[in-house]
């Protein structure tokens, strides 16, 4: 696979034990649905679902998906009241995050994590667990 960002090949290595596909020349890394949650640091709801809550259709990227290669992708924020930037494709899911931006998650999950009174965050949980 080749990086979006820059063309380089995409090099499978470990985040938190998952295997990730990273550019080791622009430091972007390819996540598959489900592995954004298991490689950020701990908290309650479902980071990957808080992400993809409120997809907004008009906000395209000039990337092509790296992982299905059908698809443009998507901007998306990490949680709907963020300014942490992400691409999302709506055929297979993956999200590409670009250098530095899962430091920014992490950062702004701990932030979370620390603010009980956060109400967004506290509706993101609840949606988040809903059966639909």
């Amino acid at each position: 696979m080749k990086c979006p960002t820059c063309s380089s090949n995409l090099v499978i290595s470990k985040i938190e034990g998952i295997d990730v596909f990273i550019c080791h020349k622009c430091g972007g890394i390819l996540l598959h649905y489900g592995e954004l949650k298991k490689i950020t640091h701990p908290t309650i709801g479902d980071v990957d679902y808080s992400s993809i809550e409120e997809i907004d259709e008009n906000r395209h990227s000039m990337f092509a998906c790296p992982a299905c290669k059908t698809a443009g992708m998507l901007e998306i924020n990490f949680v709907s009241y963020s300014d942490i930037a992400m691409k999302y494709c709506k055929e297979c899911k993956a999200i590409w995050l670009e250098k530095n931006t899962l430091e920014k998650i992490n950062n702004e999950i701990d932030k979370i994590n620390l603010d009980e009174e956060n109400w967004e965050h506290a509706l993101s949980i609840f949606l988040s667990k809903l059966p639909f």
